[in-house]
């Protein structure tokens, strides 16, 4: 519809309806209230980005935060296992190897168990009983041997 066919239009029925008069819009008219409401809209909104980008900041602050947590506790947990390495006599390499635990009460506990079978291993000396003895005064064998004895003839 052509804007003067409106406006015409628009009067014409605002005289027949008895006093109201009934306003249209032109096309005109839309675009600029659509206008100010988008303008108002992004007024609103204007610091959006800014807030994003601080955001983005906070997110990497937390997981710098979140790593620094972890070292710290990682570097905590390592100081402890040395204490308690050091106060049972263990070497660097048990320590890394058998000392497992994350509080004091199980590092205690474990550096205790392995001091104890460290001390009984000392006590006792690397012995095999019975290596290198040979048996024999029978057994599945004896027959065998008797055998072999009688076959080539007995060395005595």
């Amino acid at each position: 519809m052509p804007e003067n066919e409106a406006t015409s239009s628009g009067a014409e029925t605002g005289a027949e309806g008895g006093g109201q008069q009934e306003q249209s819009l032109t096309q005109a008219d839309v675009d600029r209230i659509v206008k100010d409401r988008v303008a108002r809209v992004q007024a609103k909104y204007a610091d959006y980005e800014d807030l994003k980008v601080k955001a983005e900041g906070a997110k990497t602050v937390e997981e710098k935060l979140a790593e620094l947590e972890g070292k710290y506790s990682a570097a905590e947990a390592r100081a402890l296992r040395s204490d308690v390495a050091a106060k049972y006599g263990l070497s660097v390499e048990d320590r890394d190897l058998f000392l497992t635990g994350t509080d004091e009460a199980t590092l205690t506990a474990q550096a205790k168990r392995l001091a104890d079978r460290e001390a009984d291993r000392k006590k006792q000396g690397n012995v095999a009983p019975k290596e290198g003895a040979t048996d024999t005064t029978g057994g599945p064998t004896k027959d065998l041997r008797e055998f072999t004895k009688g076959l080539f003839g007995a060395a005595d």
